[in-house]
């Protein structure tokens, strides 16, 4: 929403908007009310959300080649906390350009740094996301996590 106006203002400096336009912000606007809910939903459950997903991670075969201790695993919690709260505002303002441009690229930069170049954690917790929320607010979510773990994991 804020790379769609931003976009609209830069086309429409001094000059009224086009049908398009306020088309596209009339899109916006007319699924506000189901992110705001999908939004509230993801905040309330928050804390299960990551449990499962951390537990998922955890009994997968993904740390099978390297354990990792409870220091390991408080910062894998703390990277899928603010992953999943960043998707929820990405998805709640519907900005995936925003979400990139501004969460994405610099969180990659931060895990090639630290030579983690498979990361999971948006998987697991979207998956986590599809098992404890309705159908229709996890898909509000997904194309954000999957985005996110595309980028994360080098798919």
């Amino acid at each position: 929403m804020i790379t769609l106006l931003e976009n609209i203002l830069k086309r429409n400096d001094g000059t009224y908007m086009n049908a398009q336009d306020l088309e596209l912000i009339d899109k916006s606007l007319a699924s506000w009310n189901s992110r705001k809910q999908a939004y509230n939903a993801i905040e309330a459950k928050e804390t299960e959300i990551i449990s499962v997903a951390s537990d998922s991670m955890r009994k997968g075969t993904h740390f099978e080649s390297s354990p990792v201790d409870k220091l390991g695993i408080d910062r894998c919690k703390r990277d899928m906390t603010m992953g999943l709260r960043l998707s929820a505002l990405a998805m709640l303002l519907e900005d995936p350009e925003m979400f990139k441009d501004r969460i994405l690229y610099w969180q990659q930069n931060v895990f090639l740094a630290m030579k983690l170049t498979n990361y999971m954690g948006y998987k697991y917790t979207g998956d986590a996301i599809k098992g404890l929320l309705p159908k229709a607010q996890a898909d509000l979510i997904t194309p954000y996590l999957q985005m996110a773990h595309a980028m994360m994991s080098g798919k």
